[in-house]
C-alpha cells in the first residue's frame, strides 16, 4: 500500500476556481490566505470561549467501537477537561470531543469573529444567516474522529482556525476497501490497519496530510475521513448541497441511507432545485445539527 500526502494546496483561491476544478470534478483542496484576515484567528482560545459563556450546555461523544456515547456538561467545566489533560496527560483521562455543536447559533457574538466569510464557496441559497449551517469541533490533543464519511453525501467546508489536525482521507471508489459498518461508518484503523482482518485494505490510496491552523480544507462528497488532532483544536464547517450532490444524495435512499437522512436531503432538495427560500427549509432542517448518526 503506498500513502500518498499529495492534495492540492492553494492561496485564495477564487470562487470561480474553487467550483470549476474543483467542486465539479469532486477534487479535494486545502486554501489559505482567507481565516488569517478573521479576528477569529487571533481571538479564538479556550478562554476566550469561556469567558464569553461558561455556564452554556453542550454536549460531547465518546466514541468507541460500540457506538457514540454523548454526554453534555457546561463550556466551563469541559474547557476545565481539556487543560488538564493538556497539562498532564498521563493522569487524565482523554476528555470526550465536542463534535458537531452548532456553537454560531448558541454564541451569537462568534459570527462577527469570522468576516469577511467566503459565502461565494456556497449556493446562494445559503446565504441568508449562513452561519446556521455551521457545526463546531472543540477538543483537545488526540481527539479523533475514527474513519466515515458525512452522512447526507453532502460537500464539506472544513475550517481550521486553532491547532493543526491530521487528516486520512479516501475518495470515494475505495470505500470498498474499507469494510463500511452501518450507513457511513467503517472498521479499518488507517493509523493502525489490520491486514489480517481486513485484506482488502492493501487496495486502498490513503491521502494523509495536516490541515494548519489558517487552513480551510474542501472535501467531495462521499470522501472518508479519519481526523486527529495534533495540538488543542478549535475547527467549525459546513456540510453542503449543491443540486448535483441533492440530486446524487436523493438518489442514495435505495442504497442503504437511513430515512432520516433521506427526509434532510429531501429538504435540501426543496430549497436547491425548487427554490423554496432557506428560512423556510431551515424551521425543518435545523433539527439535522443535533443529528447523531
Amino acid at each position: 500500500m503506498i500513502v500518498s500526502s499529495e492534495i492540492e494546496r492553494r492561496y485564495k483561491l477564487s470562487s470561480d476556481e474553487f467550483t470549476s476544478y474543483y467542486v465539479e470534478f469532486g477534487k479535494p483542496v486545502i486554501i489559505s490566505g482567507v481565516i488569517p484576515s478573521w479576528e477569529s484567528f487571533d481571538k479564538w482560545s479556550l478562554q476566550y470561549f469561556k469567558q464569553l459563556s461558561p455556564s452554556l450546555n453542550i454536549y460531547a461523544k465518546q466514541f468507541s467501537d460500540k457506538g457514540i456515547e454523548v454526554c453534555s456538561l457546561t463550556m466551563e467545566k469541559y474547557i476545565e477537561l481539556i487543560e488538564n489533560y493538556e497539562t498532564d496527560s498521563f493522569n487524565n483521562p482523554l476528555p470526550p470531543y465536542c463534535h458537531d455543536l452548532p456553537l454560531f447559533s448558541l454564541i451569537p457574538s462568534l459570527i462577527k469573529d469570522a468576516q469577511p466569510f467566503p459565502l461565494d464557496y456556497l449556493p446562494k441559497w445559503y446565504g441568508y444567516k449562513w452561519w446556521r449551517y455551521c457545526q463546531f469541533f472543540l477538543g483537545c490533543s488526540n481527539s479523533i474522529t475514527p474513519l466515515h464519511f458525512d452522512c447526507l453525501l453532502t460537500n464539506n467546508i472544513f475550517f481550521q482556525i486553532v491547532g493543526r489536525k491530521q487528516f486520512t482521507i479516501f475518495l470515494p471508489e475505495d470505500a470498498k476497501y474499507c469494510y463500511r459498518k452501518g450507513w457511513r461508518w467503517f472498521h479499518v484503523n488507517p493509523e493502525n490497519p489490520d491486514f489480517s482482518k481486513y485484506p482488502e485494505y492493501k487496495n486502498a490510496r490513503p491521502i494523509k496530510f495536516i490541515v494548519n491552523p489558517g487552513d480551510i480544507l474542501y472535501m467531495p462528497p462521499g470522501t472518508l475521513h479519519h481526523v486527529r488532532s495534533l495540538d488543542m483544536s478549535i475547527s467549525f464547517n459546513i456540510d453542503w448541497h449543491n443540486k448535483k450532490s441533492c440530486l446524487n444524495a436523493l438518489s442514495a435512499s435505495t442504497k442503504g441511507m437511513p430515512v432520516q437522512n433521506s427526509y434532510y436531503n429531501f429538504l435540501l432538495a426543496m430549497g436547491l432545485v425548487f427554490k423554496i427560500p432557506s428560512p423556510i427549509i431551515f424551521n425543518f432542517y435545523k433539527s439535522y445539527l443535533n443529528y447523531v448518526s
